[in-house]
């Protein structure tokens, strides 16, 4: 590898709580793969496709296939036993760098380029062994690991839900999954894992505590953005956050693209999809990806479009009849 900063993405992850025989980061998310999101995010945070390694499991070629126009490298967990066992097993690629190392999960979309920026330009100011993005929950969080902290602030263990005592339960910063190590100080004490807990796998987050224990300095930097720790367990959080996402679309096309949206509730606009300026979007109607549709247009209501071009001027009519142009004005 060359550069300053790999990037180590764990998608091991297998589908369970999605109830699905497809892996879980493959999943689309307003037409592009989970996955996808990440990977395009870390490249505009200016870590290359080159220094990103992919931890897959039997999900291998699934992901293969889903991203196959970018040259990242992989790595294969088997069987899966936990998130540290997860970066150990891209020891083969990244167990020799001499860098900073990114390591993250793939299954969340709302983490961003201008939050890994951040941690990023965090660590640089003040290096240390760890800096890890955290996340501010304003109500109880989810069930995910706790960031513990001494009296004065300082970070000194991040445990997991199922571990935490109750008191621990009432913190609400939680880690993000979203690391930066220097990979030289860290990659020795990976072996130091254990899985002496409930879930019986070695927590990439007991890495916090071992590094304290060594002496080692550690930093949790906040998000601005509590929900860059919320990841995707199941389909409804997929939803929800295809919800988000569409309607940051939708503004989008209609503060920057000079498109009207009717009703944003009942409209979806995929990635990849081009529209024209004083084009109108009816209620109803879904525009998939590799859509390109012209200026001045009416589109719907009642509309699905996919791959499809659409020129200026055209009109899209619901079934059974024409679209008066005057209900646009």
């Amino acid at each position: 590898m060359k550069g300053p900063i790999a990037a180590v993405v764990l998608a091991a992850g297998q589908s369970r709580r999605m109830r699905s025989r497809r892996s879980k980061v493959i999943h689309p998310l307003l037409g592009r793969p989970l996955i996808a999101w990440l990977l395009e995010n870390l490249t505009a945070a200016g870590i290359p496709a080159e220094n990103t390694v992919l931890v897959c499991g039997e999900n291998l070629e699934e992901v293969q296939a889903a991203v196959a126009e970018r040259p990242v490298r992989y790595a294969v967990q088997s069987p899966p036993l936990g998130t540290a066992h997860a970066l150990l097993s891209a020891a083969d690629q990244v167990g020799d760098f001499s860098g900073e190392l990114l390591v993250t999960v793939g299954d969340n979309p709302w983490i961003t380029a201008e939050e890994i920026r951040r941690l990023l330009e965090h660590h640089a100011a003040d290096p240390v062994s760890c800096t890890f993005l955290s996340a501010l929950f304003p109500h109880q969080p989810p069930a995910y690991g706790r960031v513990i902290r001494a009296p004065g602030g300082d970070v000194e263990a991040v445990v997991e839900e199922l571990d935490a005592s109750p008191e621990q339960l009432n913190v609400r910063e939680v880690n993000s999954s979203i690391y930066l190590f220097h990979t030289p100080a860290v990659w020795p004490l990976l072996s130091r894992i254990t899985n002496r807990n409930r879930k019986h796998e070695y927590y990439l987050t007991d890495i916090i505590k071992i590094l304290r224990d060594q002496d080692q300095r550690v930093s949790a930097l906040r998000a601005k953005d509590y929900r860059v720790a919320l990841g995707i367990n199941n389909r409804w959080d997929l939803q929800a956050a295809e919800r988000e996402f569409n309607l940051r679309q939708l503004r989008r096309l209609a503060e920057e693209g000079g498109v009207t949206v009717m009703d944003p509730g009942t409209t979806t606009v995929e990635c990849d999809v081009e529209i024209g300026e004083d084009t109108v979007l009816f209620p109803c109607t879904y525009i998939g990806a590799g859509t390109s549709i012209g200026r001045n247009c009416h589109i719907g209501p009642f509309a699905y479009l996919r791959n499809v071009s659409i020129p200026d001027g055209g009109v899209v009519p619901p079934p059974g009849g024409e679209i008066n142009d005057s209900r646009a004005e």
